[in-house]
């Protein structure tokens, strides 16, 4: 048997000392301690954890049985021995209607007190017994109840509120609070409380830090981790901060419990007894399981709330899509889709769940489905223009895009995709096409129609030339030449594919010097000179006729500004960005103006069209490669082209 704790009570404190003495020789288990009054036993009792009560029948305030009457209103079930020297069969029937456990007449020599030793080891442990099972019942009943609500709960707030109902009801504790740590102010704010409260948790403050306010159960709780306990709040020193206010409801001890899970804390469980030392080592591990469950239990409902609020979140941001959205199963059945897929098809999401996708397209259409479906399924991916038909029979042009979708272990789950409508788009083409047919027949008759009578003056221009020399046949012959580069810009506008065609290997000096060939006069002083990778010419990849032209025009535009005696150089950019440039020494652009140069119709000389740089800018951009002006080191205007790739 484990150490018994003995409260004896005689009026006698000589003979007090002597069966103290006495008793503790007959077991090595006994702790005696005394007292002389009923009062004085009272308060030991209330202060103590005692495992039994001897007392002493006639004593002057209050007798034993009195002081046995008064036991039982608050501790109805410890043992009680009443030990006289002065007894009766009355005063032993008095004693056991009273709720005596034994009732013992006092004797001489230690027979008589190992007699009474024996009478408190059985007592002691039926007591324990009983209380051993009546414990675990309560345990078990508990922990049940605390088990049911956490499983039925639907919210944080409700676990809260049913834990702290449930735990409160169970004798033998008052009142059950939970509590969050503001991290702002260290202070533990209650959240949910039930029980004998009358606005303990009002008049009091609760922290988690070092000051006075921090050192109770719940402020150690919080700060170690672990539970915490006051088992006498009456004389525990450092509950002194809360004391008047807990014994004014009946509070004798109090444990903390930090709600904890995966390192996480979601709050605290605090539980105030009516009985100093309730928190014996058993209770303390029951009320540790608890607060495991309920952690757990919050961490699961918090997540779920998570999860919620994020699927919540998708189906919004899906919603708001103007495009359609599905997700199809391997048989092609939508298990998921948006609020745009219902409307254009004029169908619910309950009456479009489950349903064979194919059957939302017209007859003519179900094979193109069902391929792109398979292919999907079988490459990862693809893309289709389909008709989808509405409810009330409309074709409604949509381009398909679709994803094949796996699992985390990756296996199929089927498919994902979204449906744009190209209705507009689709109108747009085919305004554009009608537009560009419409250019090139405005081409066509720029062509004929300009070119014959420019053809004419041309002809008629080399016969007055030459019967005689005149300073405005020089004029005439600058503008009909400046009117064919005009014709030849817009009919290459007009007629040319804006996307380059295939590329091919091209060395930069070679093409430059062709295009100069056909840029330059060569009656006049212009000279080029190529630096481009001496003996063993650069080589880049692009559309060589693209390409030519857009050397022409950066040529002409030298002439044109520079003057028909102009120095052009082409040479290699030396940097980590592949590319060449063509510089002058020209009057060059200013920076203010150079970011225009490139816009249609720009051009500060006379005998510039407005369209050659324009033209330029659009084959670089159709290569992917970059253009920007910049001042040559000649003195004059450079423009430098990069993101070639170089062929090795």
């Amino acid at each position: 048997m484990s150490r018994i704790t003995v409260l004896h009570v005689d009026d006698e404190p000589d003979f007090l000392d002597v069966a103290a003495e006495l008793l503790e020789q007959q077991s090595s288990d006994f702790n005696v301690i005394t007292e002389t009054s009923g009062t004085e036993a009272l308060e030991r009792l209330a202060a103590s954890d005692v495992d039994c009560i001897v007392s002493d029948y006639r004593m002057p305030e209050q007798d034993g049985i009195e002081l046995l009457e008064a036991v039982r209103e608050t501790y109805p079930d410890v043992p009680f021995i009443l030990f006289t020297g002065q007894g009766s069969e009355t005063v032993a029937s008095d004693a056991i209607a009273a709720g005596a456990t034994d009732y013992l007449r006092k004797g001489h020599g230690t027979e008589r007190y190992e007699l009474l030793a024996n009478r408190i080891e059985n007592a002691v442990d039926q007591y324990r017994t009983s209380q051993r099972a009546a414990e675990l019942e309560r345990v078990r009943a508990l922990a049940s109840s605390v088990d049911q609500a956490l499983i039925r709960a639907d919210s944080i707030a409700e676990i809260k509120t049913r834990v702290c109902e449930i735990i409160s009801e169970s004798d033998p504790y008052l009142f059950t609070w939970i509590g969050e740590r503001d991290p702002d102010t260290d202070r533990i704010e209650p959240c949910a409380s039930a029980g004998v409260e009358e606005s303990y948790l009002e008049n009091i403050t609760v922290t988690a830090d070092d000051s006075p306010t921090g050192q109770g159960p719940a402020g150690t709780a919080i700060r170690k981790r672990r539970i915490a306990a006051s088992q006498n709040i009456q004389n525990d020193p450092e509950f002194e901060t809360w004391r008047e206010e807990a014994l004014e409801r009946g509070y004798k001890s109090c444990a903390a419990v930090p709600l904890e899970y995966d390192g996480t804390l979601y709050g605290l469980l605090g539980v105030y007894s009516s009985r100093s030392f309730a928190f014996c080592e058993s209770e303390q591990a029951l009320l540790s399981e608890l607060g495991d469950n309920i952690s757990h239990a919050v961490h699961s409902l918090k997540i779920r709330d998570e999860l919620r609020a994020e699927r919540t979140f998708i189906d919004q941001a899906l919603d708001s899509l103007a495009d359609i959205f599905y997700v199809l199963d391997p048989e092609g059945h939508i298990q998921r889709c948006n609020e745009q897929f219902a409307t254009v098809t004029g169908r619910s999401e309950a009456q479009l769940s489950n349903r064979d996708v194919i059957n939302l397209f017209p007859d003519d259409e179900h094979d193109t489905i069902s391929e792109a479906i398979e292919e999907t399924l079988t490459t990862g991916q693809t893309a289709i223009e389909a008709d989808l038909l509405a409810e009330d029979g409309k074709r409604i042009p949509y381009e398909f895009t679709g994803n094949r979708l796996t699992d985390q272990n990756g296996n199929l789950r089927g498919l994902v995709g979204t449906g744009r409508d190209v209705s507009e788009r689709n109108r747009r083409e085919r305004e554009l096409e009608d537009q560009k047919e419409q250019l090139e027949q405005f081409a066509a008759t720029v062509s004929h129609d300009l070119r014959n009578p420019l053809n004419v003056i041309t002809g008629r221009l080399d016969l007055v030339q030459q019967e005689c020399s005149s300073e405005h046949l020089d004029v005439i012959e600058t503008a009909t030449d400046r009117m064919e580069r005009i014709i030849e810009d817009l009919l290459w506008l007009t007629r040319e594919q804006r996307e380059i065609g295939s590329q091919e290997p091209v060395a930069i000096e070679t093409a430059a010097e062709a295009a100069w060939n056909i840029a330059a006069d060569p009656a006049d002083d212009a000279e080029v000179y190529c630096d481009c990778g001496g003996a063993t010419q650069t080589l880049i990849r692009a559309d060589v006729d693209q390409f030519q032209h857009l050397l022409e025009n950066l040529f002409r535009n030298a002439i044109d500004h520079a003057g028909v005696d102009v120095t052009v150089v082409v040479g290699m950019i030396s940097s980590d960005d592949v590319g060449f440039y063509i510089e002058d020494d020209g009057p060059g652009i200013p920076a203010e103006e150079r970011e225009k140069v490139f816009n249609p119709g720009y051009s500060t000389s006379e005998a510039g069209t407005g369209i050659g740089l324009n033209i330029t800018k659009r084959v670089v951009d159709a290569h992917g490669w970059d253009i920007r002006v910049t001042e040559s080191s000649i003195g004059g205007t450079r423009f430098e082209i990069t993101g070639l790739e170089i062929i090795e």
